[in-house]
């Protein structure tokens, strides 16, 4: 009987590459979150990482790409953390907008107002930036708008969200409004402007009867 391979090395090597990926992606975020995609060098994001530098070109082809893999990284766990919450209709769909904000709300006074979120970061970038690292960007919020939206018209077709307002557009404006009070927050070092963004839009924009603002 001729013996079956062995198979366990290459699985260690794979989980070994898998876990030095996610280390340069790790401390990309890390560097970058703090001083920008353009103002983040490789030696330093490597160095945080620890790992050569021919490491990093093992795993990207050039810094573009490696922008690429960050924001898609960044989307998929923001969105990790978003979905249980959104896809939860056993609770009122306000309640479940209101969770998702106020969850980065709370993270955000948990971990000081000057905390860094890569995808805004890089968003306020975009016109230094390639193609294909700004199409990631938009990508990112196409997908956190069309979440939301989904909310939204459950929340409407249940009568809790006013319905004059297009879910769409609308979806995008909370983001609008939220990446806003994100960077007055940095500003102002302060939390208020995130509570201001909740009092808002629950207690006022969202509820029945309030008037839709035309660009709404």
């Amino acid at each position: 009987m001729t013996a079956a391979p062995d198979h366990a090395p290459h699985g260690a090597e794979a989980q070994q590459g898998l876990d030095t990926r996610e280390r340069i992606l790790a401390a990309g975020a890390e560097v970058v979150g703090q001083k920008g995609f353009n103002g983040a060098g490789l030696a330093e994001i490597l160095q945080v990482a620890g790992v050569p530098k021919g490491s990093f070109y093992h795993y990207f082809g050039s810094k573009e790409e490696f922008g690429v893999a960050l924001i898609e990284r960044a989307r998929d766990e923001h969105l990790e953390a978003l979905r249980p919450v959104l896809a939860d209709r056993r609770r009122p769909a306000v309640e479940r907008l209101r969770a998702v904000f106020t969850q980065t709300r709370d993270e955000c006074a948990a971990s000081g107002p000057t905390v860094e979120c890569l995808i805004p970061k890089l968003a306020l970038e975009t016109g230094n930036l390639s193609a294909p690292v700004q199409a990631a960007v938009r990508c990112a919020y196409q997908v956190w708008n069309a979440l939301l939206a989904q909310v939204i018209r459950e929340g409407q077709a249940a009568g809790e969200i006013a319905g004059q307002h297009d879910p769409d557009r609308l979806a995008g404006v909370l983001v609008m409004l939220w990446e806003g009070a994100a960077v007055r927050m940095q500003i102002d070092r302060s939390i208020q402007p995130l509570d201001d963004f909740l009092a808002f839009v629950f207690d006022s924009l969202l509820r029945p009867g309030h008037a839709a603002p035309d660009a709404v």
